[in-house]
């Protein structure tokens, strides 16, 4: 499952102009079903190393985070903070499996509808009183109160039947019906309902001041600036290695770089012309190096299925077969991408390396286009149908260059065949807040996965559209409905994988979006940042992830990381 839907915009914006007469298109260009990709694996620096306490860890948000509810989080500037300051009930590892967190473990019962957790006996909340099975039970009540807009987690709750304390240590889940990946519902962060009790939810201070039960604690939180963090004193767990976190709110790229490479910041997400650029930077060689891996995120172009200009797939299609993803994986991410035809990552096994993506094809497009209604019928250059000029407006969030170039690459070919669109840049809550709310005609996405979950109902389903669900585009077909409620209650993983297999060809043939590349991420580190790993989730969705991380000592710094 994705756990942060605005996470790592893409930002494709576009800016046609119209034309009188439209110029010749190319003939179709095949896409391969990814590019060739260079030698890049995971690193695991998790052994190598004593490492050293103390000191200050200066990280990037790439926007500024909505909340630090950690049911209400929605978004990957959200969940890199809390994973600092709230323990989930479980966790994955690198290997994808689920460890213990704030539980010690469970039991189901045979029929897999009752879940029986177990709480950690020394788990205690940063003002010393213990974490209980009161606090999980108000935490999955919250979750599943239908006021309370929970997108990350509501779906994985989804006919729960009741939820109960059976103890201070131990809580029982029922659901109606058993569901096959439901033991990951329980990576799970739990809340104090102590703090909450009596208070209003969605307006509480402790929205923006957390309560800890995890290593760290917030201590400030400066709008547009930063959020900085110190350890917790009553932390029970594993501790962090440094004193002090303060994440930068950095959306501009180059700005990012350029205070990683002034030693203003120890680590900095980049994008491939940063990428090309350090591999020869003397600035960057000084200080820094790169980390560079494939994980389950991938990029797309949402489109409003209720929209007038999006309800018919035809137009989808259209609008995929205009988008020239050869070129921007070779041009763009400098190879180092994966072009995708569906709504998962390469590497996930539900994806179907047999469906291949539709093909850059603009004559095609043409056609369809008309077939669908959309004629220039007043010769002023632009589509139009029952009186509606194609003109549409993209919603992105601020900051990409490869999102700008990608932009300037689809307007083009757009103006080609007399559809207009037009860009407009939001700062990231305001961005968050429109896609969440299905408020938007297009938007330039990323998914970002924190679990393995390749279970698509919660993003392709009819009954999760927006603003109540993930379904951020509404899309509905009655065929892919079924295919995903049968593949959930699945416990045969290949008989599972088949339905998964048969929904991406659905889905490919249905264009709800602009489905675009697996690109892979691109890290840079100062060099003084040891204790590194990667993985499928990335750099944050593992345990312990970053609360591995430390600091070299003066002596090693410019000594390369094993």
């Amino acid at each position: 499952m994705k756990r942060a839907r605005a996470a790592c915009a893409l930002l494709l914006g576009l800016a046609a102009c119209r034309r009188a007469e439209p110029a010749p298109a190319p003939g179709p260009t095949p896409l391969p079903t990814a590019a060739a990709p260079p030698a890049i694996g995971f690193l695991d620096e998790s052994r190598e190393g004593t490492p050293v306490e103390g000191g200050e860890l200066r990280r990037r948000l790439n926007g500024e985070p909505t909340t630090l509810n950690a049911v209400l989080q929605s978004s990957g500037p959200e969940s890199q903070v809390l994973q600092y300051v709230v323990r989930n009930l479980f966790d994955f590892d690198a290997s994808l499996n689920l460890v213990p967190g704030l539980a010690e473990g469970y039991d189901v019962s045979d029929d897999g509808l009752v879940y029986m957790i177990r709480l950690r006996p020394e788990a205690v909340w940063e003002d010393g009183r213990p974490v209980t099975s009161a606090d999980a039970v108000f935490t999955i009540l919250k979750i599943t109160d239908p006021a309370v807009p929970a997108p990350v987690w509501a779906p994985l709750f989804e006919g729960m039947e009741s939820v109960e304390a059976i103890d201070s240590r131990r809580f029982r889940v029922r659901f109606r019906e058993r569901y096959a990946f439901r033991p990951m519902a329980f990576a799970l962060p739990i809340l104090p309902e102590h703090r909450f009790r009596g208070r209003p939810f969605l307006s509480s201070k402790d929205n923006r001041a957390p309560l800890s039960d995890g290593p760290y604690r917030v201590v400030s939180w400066k709008a547009q600036e930063s959020v900085t963090l110190e350890r917790n004193p009553r932390a029970w767990g594993p501790r962090g290695h440094f004193d002090r976190i303060v994440f930068r709110i950095l959306p501009d790229n180059t700005t990012a770089y350029r205070l990683l490479t002034s030693g203003e910041l120890d680590e900095d997400q980049m994008d491939a012309s940063q990428k090309a650029r350090a591999v020869t930077d003397p600035d960057f060689l000084g200080c820094c190096r790169s980390v560079e891996f494939y994980n389950l995120d991938w990029n797309y172009v949402a489109l409003n299925n209720r929209s007038p200009f999006f309800s018919d797939p035809r137009v989808r299609r259209a609008l995929t077969m205009l988008t020239d993803r050869a070129s921007i994986v070779r041009n763009l991410y400098r190879g180092s991408a994966r072009i995708i035809s569906g709504p998962w990552a390469p590497d996930s096994p539900a994806y179907d390396a047999s469906v291949e993506p539709l093909p850059f094809d603009p004559r095609q497009s043409a056609r369809l286009l008309a077939e669908a209604g959309w004629r220039d019928t007043n010769g002023n250059g632009t589509l139009d149908r029952e009186g509606r000029e194609f003109e549409f407006e993209i919603l992105v969030s601020a900051g990409s260059e490869i999102g700008r170039q990608i932009d300037e690459m689809l307007a083009s070919e757009l103006s080609r065949v007399g559809v207009t669109a037009r860009v407009r840049t939001l700062e990231w809550a305001a961005f968050v807040a429109r896609v969440d709310g299905g408020d938007f005609e297009a938007a330039s996405l990323g998914w970002s996965a924190v679990d393995p979950n390749p279970d698509p109902y919660f993003y392709w389903h009819s009954t999760q559209c927006a603003p109540k669900g993930l379904n951020a585009s509404c899309y509905q077909s009655p065929e892919a409905d079924r295919l995903m409620d049968l593949a959930r209650r699945e416990e045969d993983p290949e008989a599972r994988n088949a339905m998964f297999h048969r929904l991406h060809r659905i889905l490919r043939d249905e264009a709800p979006v602009l489905f675009l590349v697996n690109a892979s991420q691109k890290f840079g580190f100062s060099r003084r940042v040891r204790g590194i790993t990667t993985s499928p989730l990335g750099l944050y969705g593992i345990w312990p992830g970053p609360l591995g991380w430390w600091a070299a000592p003066e002596a090693e710094r410019k000594k390369p990381a094993a």
